[in-house]
């Protein structure tokens, strides 16, 4: 399966919530303190909540599925797995905002944004056996797309959730919304670009034509 895919699997609660938030249906809210806590505090009951992500999942599994053939099964759950995963990853980190079942459920979150220093390099080193992972799948023979473009981009998204902590300036919520919507479309496009020709390689070698 094209990593691409995985990617926007595991980023889509974030688009959807640039999609909800456009539409007026979903809000960010900026603390007074923010200039010291440097985190953000949602109201996200669509694009967040667990019962939702667990539709979503499936709805993104199906279609993912449907594009590879054999293994169809393997793809539902791999992708689903990676949209729900997003909200017990998000768990550990947000101050307690992450409903079950719209806003009025019980909402849940440990807080270790409160730490945040700690939680960015927690999040880094993640990325980072994430990425171990991936190259280690994909083997020393894969091509050079894929064994350092999908890194690369991966320590250039890392550097990025650093820089909250260097802006003493509450974003503009309006502000937010394009990259929440844009950055997972174009970095799911740009890692699915560069792992294309593994698939492909991948592929032929399945079917004795490598």
């Amino acid at each position: 399966m094209n990593a691409g895919w995985l990617v926007f699997a595991a980023l889509l609660a974030d688009f959807l919530l640039g999609v909800f938030a456009a539409l007026g249906l979903e809000h960010v809210h900026v603390p007074p303190d923010y200039a010291s806590r440097h985190y953000l505090t949602f109201t996200f009951p669509y694009s967040h909540g667990l019962v939702p992500l667990l539709i979503w999942g499936a709805l993104l599994g199906w279609l993912v599925s449907r594009l590879h053939g054999s293994d169809r099964p393997r793809a539902l759950i791999v992708v689903g797995a990676l949209v729900v995963s997003h909200f017990l990853l998000d768990g550990f980190v947000h101050v307690a905002g992450l409903p079950i079942l719209g806003d009025n459920s019980p909402k849940l979150g440990l807080g270790l944004w409160k730490e945040m220093p700690l939680e960015l390099a927690l999040e880094t080193l993640l990325t980072g056996i994430c990425v171990g992972l991936y190259l280690r799948f994909i083997g020393s023979e894969a091509p050079k797309g894929a064994r350092y473009g999908i890194p690369a981009l991966m320590l250039l998204l890392t550097a990025a959730t650093w820089s909250p902590l260097a802006t003493p300036t509450p974003p503009s919520p309006p502000q937010l919304i394009p990259g929440w919507i844009g950055m997972p479309v174009l970095f799911s496009l740009l890692v699915y670009a560069l792992d294309r020709r593994r698939v492909r390689e991948a592929r032929m070698k399945t079917i004795g034509l490598g």
